[in-house]
């Protein structure tokens, strides 16, 4: 990708009023962020293709990868807006739809978004369309239903290795929810053989490895996709790996490193309100979790809004408050670890125990190495609870 960029930068520097060059050179560095996690390059990219849309006026890929650009930096109600104004002039174009899609997930409008979704997957089945059909399943607890979705579309061409890879990642993902241990461990190597050092296939089998109990493993895993790629997540799951391995120092070290990442993204012009919350009630200062989440909660009444104000609100001790959105997150029937363990500490703290020994234990069998400290949490609760 990275020559492609040159490319194409050479290109626009011989021709700025060349549209289509500057069109691909914005696509171009969507697809390094995608590879690389570098939010610095949305600038660029973004500046790149509203060149292009006064140049192509009527091109659908430059909508398109400004609402990438958009969704990339969760400037999720502008994507929405660039979507559908954009669908007006090309209706029916499958890929400004998966960009409505996308964006009505994050703002959690999810009937619109599932009908969007399902509908899309009908009309043009490829991986994007499928990939997204399978989120949906998912959040609504359907993980049979997610895993053959996201199988399909796996099995269709993708434009570059690394969105092959990347389904593969979920496929992976998906397989570990439903207890097939060797099948996730399986769809990681395929995604590793495409794209070598994947982040996410890493990160994927830091996982696994963490829900054996092989922490030696797990750190491997998580140093090599943070080296790779140095996003928050593989930080954050290194961090925590050395915790439970009892090197405090380290793993403080680790967080302060995930901590300057994402000031990185936030001076990027990415919102990270809801990330950050969820990283602050567990490694950081809880009020300061709870204004984030609360700012999150506001802007996109996600699920995942509603669990980061429930988790801040019980590390505040608050958890008569907490109990409302942590049922609001599981409103789905999400069966997500994380938010299961989060419900299942609330319950715990408010003596709900036959619920408590039912979510936590449900965290833990569908996947013990959803978070190296949470799911320690989790056996704790349980032995307190005489789970």
């Amino acid at each position: 990708t990275q020559d492609l960029i040159d490319f194409f930068v050479k290109l626009v520097e011989a021709n700025p009023s060349d549209g289509t060059a500057q069109r691909d050179l914005g696509l171009a560095l969507l697809q390094r962020i995608r590879e690389t996690g570098d939010p610095s390059l949305f600038g660029p990219a973004e500046a790149a293709l509203i060149i292009a849309r006064d140049l192509l006026p009527d091109d659908p890929l430059v909508p398109v990868g400004i609402g990438a650009v958009q969704l990339g930096r969760h400037e999720f109600a502008d994507a929405l807006e660039t979507s559908v104004t954009a669908l007006e002039a090309f209706p029916g174009d499958p890929s400004l739809r998966g960009v409505m899609v996308d964006a009505l997930v994050e703002l959690g409008r999810y009937e619109e978004a599932f009908a969007a979704a399902e509908a899309l997957a009908a009309d043009s089945p490829d991986l994007a369309s499928l990939a997204r059909l399978s989120y949906a399943h998912e959040l609504r607890g359907d993980l049979p239903a997610a895993l053959a979705a996201m199988e399909r579309a796996a099995a269709s061409p993708g434009l570059a290795p690394e969105n092959t890879a990347f389904v593969l990642a979920l496929v992976g993902h998906l397989r570990r929810l439903t207890g097939d241990v060797d099948g996730a461990a399986d769809a990681y190597a395929q995604a590793l053989g495409l794209v070598p050092d994947h982040g996410p296939s890493l990160i994927g089998e830091g996982r696994l490895a963490v829900g054996l109990g092989d922490l030696v493993s797990a750190r491997a895993r998580f140093e090599r996709a943070a080296a790779v790629v140095p996003l928050p997540e593989p930080v954050v799951a290194l961090g925590e790996t050395l915790d439970v391995m009892g090197d405090a120092d380290a793993a403080a070290d680790q967080y302060e490193l995930a901590r300057a990442l994402i000031t990185l993204s936030q001076a990027a012009g990415v919102v990270v309100d809801v990330d950050l919350a969820l990283f602050e009630a567990d490694h950081g200062d809880a009020a300061t979790a709870l204004r984030l989440a609360e700012a999150g909660y506001a802007a996109t009444p996600t699920i995942r809004a509603a669990d980061a104000v429930a988790w801040a609100l019980h590390r505040l001790g608050r958890d008569e408050e907490a109990v409302g959105f942590a049922e609001e997150a599981l409103r789905l029937g999400s069966r997500d670890p994380l938010l299961l363990f989060h419900a299942g500490a609330i319950d715990a703290a408010l003596g709900r125990d036959a619920q408590a020994r039912e979510r936590l234990s449900a965290a833990l069998t569908m996947d013990p190495g959803f978070s190296p400290t949470g799911a320690a949490e989790a056996r704790d609760l349980l032995a307190a609870l005489g789970g």
